[in-house]
């Protein structure tokens, strides 16, 4: 099986050359490989990443951007917070 650095350095290596289709290729394996793997979501930390993939594409469901990433888990936490205080 694929390793994740073999899919993901070159779609990043394909980003820096802008061969955009081997680049959206390659992230859609990535993020297929991570999903057979038992991943839930995929955190897509560049926005060059997260514009591989189109909003139709059902892949894209499954990947989030980090900053929402870091607002649900402020908000999970402020929840918990005021449960203890409550």
């Amino acid at each position: 099986m694929a390793t994740l650095e073999h899919i993901v350095i070159p779609a990043i290596e394909a980003l820096e050359r802008k061969d955009m289709e081997g680049a959206r290729n390659l992230m859609r394996i990535a993020v297929n490989v991570l999903l057979v793997r038992a991943i839930n979501v995929v955190v897509l930390t560049s926005d060059e990443m997260q514009d591989l993939l189109s909003c139709d594409d059902p892949l894209s469901k499954k990947c989030i951007n980090p900053m929402d990433a870091l607002a649900r888990s402020t908000l999970c936490w402020a929840k918990s917070i005021q449960n203890l205080h409550t």
